[in-house]
């Protein structure tokens, strides 16, 4: 395996603490500055003439017009998933991290948002199938870096300790839905969600990676540890939990608001044995984004890597469904009627 880049290194979809730039006197003019970074390290950067580019900007009737031209070139080489969030946004009283999460969904549909670990209402309180959402995480860019890690935490502490509930009760499989994941910070779903995606405790798994041309960095689980090559971004203070019955069957369900890292969390179940996906396409953003802070504050999400699966298998466009089906309600139902003739939930049934 090839050494990562200094941009897919620090690439997460989000990561919390942008990139440094070169020094202030590298960069004249801050358009230039977006112009170079995108030429260099955009995911589709050879889709452009570059020279062409540069002299329409440098035609533009004003600064309307131009950077105009430049998100549309942002827009052109990153497959729609960057963004340049101007300085006015990222020191505005909402906070930049805040902007960026809200740049990661884009123009796609919007609509409630789910709670980490929320799931049906049951009526069956001897349910066999658990049930785990995992929500969009968003961090505050004006906390301190300790603070963001705690947050991190918080969410990975929070999935985890929805997953011991769950497991009260004897569960044959499980449903992971992430129909509502818009994106930000993969890292604390990624550590939250872990005893599931695991099928060997005892030996290191690898869930994905980051492609970007022949350099790859890999996502992997080792004893309970999420790791970006042998990096932990987001490490839990306390032992990993371990489901009551390890590598259970599971059901993933995405749909078009599944985007960004709800995509990279689906991608990380790809390729898992006794594991299928239900519901629609996804968004159609499975590429890796690095916030980089720019010279006059402003912050370009840089797009320079693909999110794979397992197989390293992976393309940045939509996921399709193992299995398709439009209305939710038929997912749900599909992905538990699927769950149900898997031997572990015939073992089950048998013994009640």
């Amino acid at each position: 395996m090839l050494g990562a880049s200094a941009a897919l290194a620090a690439g997460s979809i989000l990561t919390a603490i942008a990139a440094t730039p070169p020094s202030a006197s590298a960069w004249p003019d801050v358009r230039e500055s977006i112009l170079q970074l995108l030429e260099q390290r955009a995911l589709y950067r050879d889709k452009i003439d570059w020279p062409a580019a540069r002299q329409q900007i440098q035609q533009a009737s004003g600064t309307a017009e131009a950077d105009k031209i430049l998100d549309q070139l942002i827009a052109s080489s990153t497959g729609n998933h960057g963004r340049w969030i101007r300085e006015s946004q990222v020191s505005s009283p909402s906070g930049g991290m805040k902007r960026i999460a809200r740049a990661e969904e884009g123009q796609r549909p919007h609509g409630r948002e789910a709670t980490s670990g929320q799931g049906p209402v049951r009526t069956d309180e001897a349910d066999p199938i658990g049930w785990i959402s995992i929500s969009a995480f968003k961090e505050s860019s004006t906390a301190s870096p300790a603070v963001r890690d705690q947050q991190r935490l918080a969410f990975a502490r929070q999935l985890q300790s929805q997953l011991r509930k769950e497991d009260e009760r004897d569960r044959c499989g499980w449903i992971v839905d992430l129909r509502q994941n818009q994106g930000g910070n993969m890292w604390p779903m990624l550590v939250g969600i872990a005893p599931l995606l695991s099928t060997d405790p005892k030996h290191r798994e690898v869930i994905g990676a980051f492609v970007g041309g022949p350099e790859h960095q890999i996502w992997s689980i080792d004893s309970g540890l999420v790791l970006l090559d042998e990096r932990a971004p987001v490490a839990l203070d306390s032992p990993a939990y371990s489901l009551r019955h390890p590598a259970p069957p599971v059901a993933v369900l995405i749909g078009p608001k599944t985007a960004s890292s709800g995509e990279a969390v689906a991608l990380a179940f790809r390729g898992r044995p006794a594991t299928r996906s239900f519901g629609q396409p996804s968004a159609g953003y499975s590429t890796a984004n690095v916030p980089t802070r720019l010279p006059d504050g402003s912050i370009l999400l840089l797009t320079g890597s693909v999110s794979v699966d397992r197989n390293l298998k992976g393309d940045g466009g939509k996921l399709q469904p193992d299995v398709t089906v439009s209305n939710a309600a038929d997912a749900e139902q599909t992905a538990r009627n699927w769950l149900r003739a898997q031997s572990q939930c015939h073992a089950v049934a048998s013994n009640r």
